[in-house]
């Protein structure tokens, strides 16, 4: 048996030789697919016949796809400001463009400004992103 040596100068060496090491052949876990995803948009086209609004709501991945199978579009209607009706449309998707129609009755005597906000929701309930039509009567 031998004494009167220490091992810390060896040790060292080893520590700071695999510090090294790993620190050129190791990527951070976050830095893994930090390419962007696909970014959703919508545009909503309204119509109007007798006592009937029609609004047309096309949702658009770009750089990827809709996360389906389903996606939900969620219309609130306002007139002059004030909500007065709430519908909710459920569709099967395709690639990367959907659309829905949602039909929205209206009295005969409804006069104004409507604004239709039209917020897209997958599966899970997260809004992927939302869009506005105008319509006066």
């Amino acid at each position: 048996m031998r004494t009167g040596r220490t091992l810390g100068p060896l040790l060292l060496g080893l520590f700071v030789g695999l510090s090294i090491i790993a620190a050129l052949g190791v990527t951070p876990a976050y830095a893994k697919g930090s390419g962007s995803g696909p970014t959703y948009s919508c545009t909503a086209s309204v119509t109007y016949t007798t006592n009937t609004f029609y609004v047309k709501t096309t949702v658009t991945a770009t750089g990827g796809y809709l996360p389906g199978p389903n996606e939900n579009d969620n219309v609130k209607a306002y007139i002059n400001g004030v909500l007065y009706n709430t519908q909710s449309s459920t569709y099967s998707i395709g690639n990367n463009v959907a659309s829905t129609t949602v039909t929205i009755p209206v009295s005969s005597n409804g006069s104004g400004s409507y604004t239709f906000q039209s917020a897209i929701l997958n599966s899970k309930g997260v809004q992927l992103t939302s869009c506005t039509g105008t319509y006066t009567l």
